[in-house]
């Protein structure tokens, strides 16, 4: 947590991921006076894991989550800045009408309204069964190899995100920092996701981040995004899939420069300040 009395920025991070992925841009925004909030979803890295999971690793629960947290910390307003899931997190956030005058931005990192039921199942299938490895030099290869659609990475850059993305069994082996039963609520006969309704109803200056070989975020879902919120800044990036990762510098430039672009009203800050 950074500074009180500057601007809140939560960053929300995907499904199987943890808050490491915002360490260096959180430092950054920071040292620029703003206040960093970086929550590892439940069930995931440094979190409990949940009691009943089918009912708590939902939505509805993330939601409740989202907006205790804002609530401990006394947030009138914050930024979102949400990637894949976070992305969904913050959309449901801002479009609705209990919430959505808490959102005074929102960055969707690679995700939008719907997701392609080839790329959902990509992703059921790793999660639901996660690898484990004897060795750390396995796991730290596979996900390497796993999270390479992520972007570009220093040696160094991966080291500090793989270090975080692993736990040790009673065994001794390795496996994936998050509780397998993540998608517990998952059904594969259940309605594709469909939040166009709600994403239409998104007020608040929003940016699109967009890995142009991603599989979940392809150009058609991008082309009728933009022609249902022609005001959104659209960023793509080469060389990048699912999702850009914002430990690569320009990636986290582009989230900086949008943030700084669109203040928070000072009389937000008076009414959180005052309470």
């Amino acid at each position: 947590m950074e500074p009180e009395g500057g601007e809140t920025v939560i960053f929300w991070h995907g499904l199987a991921r943890n808050s490491i992925d915002f360490v260096e841009i959180g430092a950054e925004l920071g040292k620029k006076g703003y206040r960093v909030l970086a929550p590892d979803t439940l069930g995931r890295g440094l979190s409990e894991w949940a009691e009943d999971p089918k009912a708590e690793y939902s939505y509805a629960n993330y939601l409740d989550l989202a907006t205790k947290l804002m609530d401990f910390y006394c947030c009138d307003k914050v930024h979102w800045v949400g990637t894949s899931m976070g992305g969904l997190i913050g959309m449901l956030l801002a479009a609705s009408d209990e919430y959505s005058d808490r959102i005074g931005s929102l960055v969707l990192n690679d995700i939008g309204p719907e997701v392609p039921q080839e790329a959902l199942e990509r992703i059921v299938n790793y999660v639901q069964s996660p690898l484990t490895f004897r060795r750390y030099n396995e796991i730290n290869q596979y996900l390497q190899t796993l999270y390479q659609p992520f972007g570009p990475h220093t040696s160094q850059q991966w080291q500090v995100m793989i270090a975080a993305s692993v736990r040790r069994l009673d065994n001794g082996d390795y496996t994936t920092h998050y509780d397998p039963q993540i998608l517990a609520s998952y059904e594969p006969s259940s309605t594709p996701i469909n939040l166009w309704h709600q994403f239409a109803k998104v007020q608040v200056p929003l940016m699109l981040m967009h890995g142009l070989h991603s599989d979940v975020l392809t150009k058609d879902i991008v082309k009728k995004m933009r022609e249902m919120q022609p005001d959104m800044a659209v960023n793509y990036y080469l060389g990048c899939g699912h999702a850009p990762n914002l430990f690569f510098k320009s990636y986290r430039q582009d989230v900086e420069n949008f943030i700084e672009a669109n203040p928070i009203s000072p009389i937000s800050h008076a009414r959180r300040n005052a309470g």
